[in-house]
């Protein structure tokens, strides 16, 4: 069976390097599919542009094209070719028929990205499920690419069909292994998410390498993993945004978005992507310094709207500010969302701010309210400590008086009514 050490990519194994054509509608989209592969150490060495109203059924382009990149692949002793759009199962068997080279599409060279990436046991799950989804309709194209790369004597060949075949079927049964594991890794999301129920709880959210992993550590004076790559952060990562704040308030930062990413791995991430909905504001952090800034955001608006919770309160936080140059420039970037908040996660003052804007989301919720617990009822006051701020507290001859600001859901579960002056 085909197995998770086999790349979707040639020269991908630790022997070589490879150098690739890429094939695409825009520059925008290219440039980024260029750090895609430049992230999967793959050089990209020419790319062949090609018009949307001239796509072949068959094999996505046309027959001048295909000349055009078999010129470009000689003359850059290129290994592969890389297309910047989802292709069929016969397109990719069709044009790896006229080209007789490896081919693959742009779902399947973020697929490798996130296979590369993963690091623990839930998002290898997740991983490894995507990729097996993404492999089953097109296990005839990739069966043959694992097969060259794996060589065999001629006496072994034409064994394909029928490989394929039991392939087909060990990946669905794999498929349903994998379904029912992440079904036991969403239980102890749940319980985890049940342990911080009681904590109000800000999400990180936004397009791959917009800074969100350094975003959390500097706000969060923590060292949650962090590097200059795009999908560099697959799993979510919860810390304290400040220990000492009543209610208690954590922040937590998830996978980063990119245009057109492949639904199979949307599906897996499910139960990371859970901390979304569970979240009481969504910071939407923007790499300000990018020049497709606008569409970056519009592109992670989108999928919030896709996964149901484009109505919960949010942020807009401009990013890498300290990376922009010029007044002029800094108020266009405002334009994308107004009141955005901008920062630079390596100013410290500006972490100061948004810890403070933050805070003051929440204060804006929270009810002034008069109360009198009776010493018998005691008990109430390390919650009233933990999830309140105790403006005033007084001792009286029937009880303790307390002036309190308190989020109004918790003002309810601890029926301060009863207690009201």
């Amino acid at each position: 069976m085909l197995e998770n050490t086999d790349s979707l990519l040639p020269g991908l194994s630790k022997e070589g390097h490879s150098r690739v054509v890429c094939v695409g509608l825009e520059d925008d989209s290219l440039n980024e599919l260029d750090r895609l592969l430049t992230t999967l150490g793959v050089e990209p060495v020419d790319r062949i542009k090609v018009a949307s109203r001239r796509i072949n059924p068959a094999t996505y382009i046309g027959k001048g094209k295909i000349e055009e990149i078999q010129q470009a692949v000689t003359t850059h002793s290129a290994q592969a070719v890389i297309f910047d759009v989802e292709l069929s199962p016969n397109q990719l068997r069709n044009l790896e028929k006229e080209l007789k080279l490896a081919i693959l599409d742009r779902p399947g060279v973020i697929i490798e990205i996130f296979s590369q990436h993963a690091r623990t046991r839930e998002s290898k799950t997740q991983v490894a499920l995507a990729r097996l989804q993404y492999l089953l309709p097109r296990l005839s194209h990739f069966w043959t690419h694992f097969e060259r790369q794996r060589g065999g004597s001629p006496g072994s060949r034409g064994m394909g069909e029928k490989q394929i075949e039991v392939d087909r079927r060990l990946v669905k049964n794999r498929i349903s292994i994998l379904k029912e594991r992440l079904q036991g890794i969403e239980r102890e999301r749940t319980v985890q998410r049940a342990g911080r129920k009681d904590v109000l709880k800000v999400a990180l959210v936004g397009y791959t390498n917009a800074g969100k992993s350094t975003l959390l550590n500097a706000l969060t004076h923590s060292q949650v993993r962090a590097e200059d790559k795009l999908f560099a952060t697959l799993d979510a990562s919860v810390r304290a945004l400040n220990p000492d704040s009543h209610p208690p308030l954590v922040a937590i930062d998830t996978v980063g978005f990119i245009s057109r990413l492949p639904p199979s791995l949307v599906a897996s991430f499910r139960s990371t992507l859970e901390e979304l909905k569970d979240a009481d504001l969504l910071l939407h952090v923007v790499d300000a310094s990018h020049p497709q800034a606008r569409e970056q955001w519009e592109v992670t608006e989108k999928v919030l709207e896709e996964l149901g919770v484009h109505d919960k309160p949010r942020m807009t936080i401009l990013n890498k500010m300290d990376q922009v140059a010029g007044p002029g420039v800094r108020n266009q970037l405002r334009l994308i969302a107004p009141g955005s908040v901008s920062v630079s996660a390596f100013r410290e003052e500006d972490m100061k701010r948004l810890r403070e804007t933050i805070m003051g989301h929440f204060e804006e919720k929270m009810e002034s309210w008069e109360i009198l617990v009776p010493y018998s009822k005691s008990k109430i006051e390390g919650q009233l400590y933990s999830h309140g701020r105790i403006e005033v507290k007084r001792h009286m001859e029937r009880g303790t008086f307390y002036r309190i600001k308190i989020d109004g859901g918790w003002a309810k579960k601890l029926q301060l009514e009863k207690f009201k002056l």
